[in-house]
């Protein structure tokens, strides 16, 4: 599950990439159109029209509530992220609104002038001056709508964990990258997820930092056939004394999201192998679901090209 945010400056095609991961992602897509729709269905005409018009009446209280219109929209847009398997939000300061949550995927689209100002031409049949002028016209309401409802700047670099330029970059190129961020951040929550469940530890860290050249070595090689990895992810407690003090640990020197699998390197002798066998087999038993496997140095390469054949 997550929340992808997109905040996009007029005619940088951030729309058309928001419309595009909702049909990809087969989710439900929040514009402003539709909060007002459906958000604010209970106020009459002329509340929504200032709502159009002024940001800061969003600071106002409801008719008959106790909350403002920017309490209404946050409630509207936590419900629907907690419901939703995915949710996109276009616009509506969800940069901001989201940005504490460790789901959240928060996108900023842009271009340069000129060529924002040449899609808005052939779009609304508007020559470059009146393109221009719609341009500064919609991005002052975007920055002003955020200042005026969370009191921050809509170009601020840290509200956006991605920033596209569409000079070069297709809708689908962007796409491909929210999706691939997406795939390993839903892998990490889920990591992290199953931790609490099992009392296991959750060591995902943000650089792998081998302890050795085999690892790094391995890494490379799966690298190389574009099989994704996490090192050292997680630490399974697997045996306690009297006291309830964990005595034993094992730590699997790689996780592949796509097979479900941990990998524990070894290039030692058999003595050392059995023990790691063992830690393994408890880690199966204790974890249900949980799969390890013992990989020698020799069998690097074999059993990379057998996960590449299997949808790596």
């Amino acid at each position: 599950m997550a929340v992808i945010t997109i905040s996009r400056q007029c005619g940088s095609l951030g729309d058309e990439l928001a419309n595009y991961l909702a049909s990809k992602l087969g989710c439900g897509l929040v514009t402003r159109d539709f909060a007002f729709e459906h958000f604010f269905d209970g106020s009459s005409d002329d509340d929504k029209r200032q709502l159009e018009e002024s940001p800061k009446y969003f600071l106002k209280t409801m008719v008959d509530s106790e909350i403002t219109y920017k309490d209404k929209l946050m409630e509207e847009l936590t419900d629907m992220a907690d419901e939703s398997s995915n949710l996109i939000v276009v616009g509506l300061g969800g940069c901001v609104a989201f940005s504490a949550r460790q789901d959240s995927i928060n996108v900023k689209v842009g271009a340069s002038l000129s060529t924002r100002k040449s899609r808005v031409a052939r779009q609304y049949n508007v020559d470059d001056e009146q393109a221009e002028s719609m341009l500064m016209t919609a991005d002052r309401k975007h920055k002003r709508f955020v200042s005026s409802l969370y009191d921050r700047d809509l170009n601020e670099d840290s509200l956006y964990d991605l920033v596209f330029n569409t000079d070069r970059l297709s809708v689908e190129e962007c796409a491909d990258a929210v999706l691939a961020m997406l795939d390993r951040k839903v892998q990490r929550l889920k990591i992290a997820a199953q931790t609490l469940e099992e009392t296991s530890m959750n060591h995902q860290t943000e650089v792998a930092v081998f302890k050795n050249e085999t690892e790094e070595e391995f890494a490379k090689i799966l690298d190389m056939y574009n099989i994704d990895w996490m090192y050292e992810p997680k630490t399974f407690p697997i045996e306690w004394d009297e006291a309830g003090n964990i005595t034993m640990a094992f730590s699997p020197d790689f996780f592949l999201p796509k097979f479900n699998l941990y990998l524990e390197l070894t290039t030692m002798e058999q003595k050392y192998v059995t023990k790691k066998n063992k830690k393994a087999r408890k880690v199966m038993e204790l974890y249900p679901g949980t799969n390890v496997r013992i990989v020698y140095k020799k069998d690097f390469l074999e059993l990379a090209q057998r996960f590449k054949q299997f949808g790596g």
